[in-house]
């Protein structure tokens, strides 16, 4: 029987990628395809009983990391990169006296990439009969990024009490911009060290040519 913990924790991971697949699926096809590797190592292999245990355990761990976590990085990396674009365009509307419903909407509209898609998502909830606090907090189950769940709490919080989202927006969109640039700069200072490894393969390359030629 499968835990709820393990369930709940599958199904959430789904969510963050929007994959359209049922908990389950997923994991009693992790649970099928190990016990087969472990089958087919155990009698194929010679010490199977060593190294059946041994592979499946590291395959079983491996395939939700694949499959589902390190996506779930790459996601959250995405919808960062993309709040750096939306966001500022949403408060620019706002400031132009829309309500939060209509900023929404004015921004899907100018900016398209993959948080503008979830931010459809929250205006199509509405459309057939969610509120739109309700379709908001749906959207907070769908997005990886804290950063990004941030803003989205305040723009709730902003829907339900009138608060100013400046301030909470433009400290989250600040962290972003200098996480990310400080990623950047630290793939400048990686350039010469990646550089001088390929000179001494390129120089080990030739002199092991030069020594094979030479028997």
């Amino acid at each position: 029987m499968i835990g709820k913990k393990a369930y709940n924790r599958v199904e959430q991971k789904i969510n963050y990628l929007s994959y359209n697949i049922n908990p389950l699926v997923f994991i009693y096809m992790r649970l099928i395809s190990s016990l087969i590797l472990f089958l087919v190592l155990l009698f194929c292999c010679k010490y199977g009983y060593i190294i059946a245990p041994v592979i499946t355990i590291i395959y079983y761990i491996l395939i939700e990391y694949f499959v589902l976590d390190k996506p779930i990085k790459i996601r959250s990396k995405i919808l960062e990169n993309d709040s750096l674009e939306f966001f500022p365009i949403l408060l620019l509307a706002l400031k132009g006296g829309r309500n939060i419903r209509k900023s929404l909407v004015y921004t899907t509209y100018i900016v398209k990439n993959d948080l503008s898609l979830e931010f459809e998502k929250v205006l199509y909830d509405e459309k057939i009969g969610k509120s739109l606090d309700e379709a908001l907090m749906r959207l907070r189950t769908r997005i990886p990024s804290e950063l990004v769940v941030n803003m989205v709490i305040s723009i709730i919080e902003a829907n339900r009490l009138g608060n100013n989202i400046n301030d909470s927006i433009n400290k989250q969109l600040s962290y972003i911009e200098e996480r990310k640039n400080h990623k950047i700069l630290n793939s400048y200072k990686i350039i010469p060290l990646k550089m001088a490894l390929l000179s001494l393969l390129f120089v080990f390359g030739v002199l092991l040519l030069l020594l094979i030629s030479t028997i």
